[in-house]
């Protein structure tokens, strides 16, 4: 009778130490939930294309997200898609000189991150502002409230 009780002691204590892990990993995603991050890179080279990232974890599936970002653009008239990849949920936009990917992992059946990544040329003003304002449509679209960090 001592010997099963031994093994699932073993067992819990060796299970022990991932329980807090586990816990404090939704409460760090969770902090991170609909909050907007970005970056821009300028180019090394003067007059070079100038890279901006643009990042958001949403509590929404990804093939929803997915679709809510390709009916974005296929109601903009001024850009132009590329290229779609519905498997990869990723999708390839233009606006004039500018160009954008879009991608959707999924993270979780319910949690996924968009990813948008671009280029525009140095003359012009950083598209960062314009991705996020795209980015926050998104979210209201989707019935969630997102905030610019």
């Amino acid at each position: 009778m001592k010997r099963p009780l031994l093994r699932v002691l073993a067992f819990l204590l060796v299970l022990a130490p991932l329980a807090p892990a586990s816990a404090q990993a939704v409460f760090i995603a969770r902090k991170a939930v609909q909050r907007i991050h970005s970056m821009a890179i300028e180019s090394e080279q003067a007059g070079g294309p100038r890279r901006e990232f643009v990042t958001v974890i949403l509590e929404a599936p990804a093939d929803r997200v997915f679709e809510t970002a390709l009916e974005t653009v296929r109601h903009n008239p001024n850009a132009r898609l590329l290229m779609s990849d519905p498997v990869q949920r990723r999708l390839q936009v233009a606006e004039g000189e500018r160009v954008g990917t879009v991608n959707v992992v999924e993270l979780d059946k319910d949690v996924s991150q968009l990813m948008i990544a671009g280029t525009s040329p140095a003359n012009e003003p950083p598209a960062a502002s314009r991705v996020i304002a795209t980015v926050m449509r998104l979210c209201e679209q989707m019935k969630k409230q997102c905030t610019v960090e």
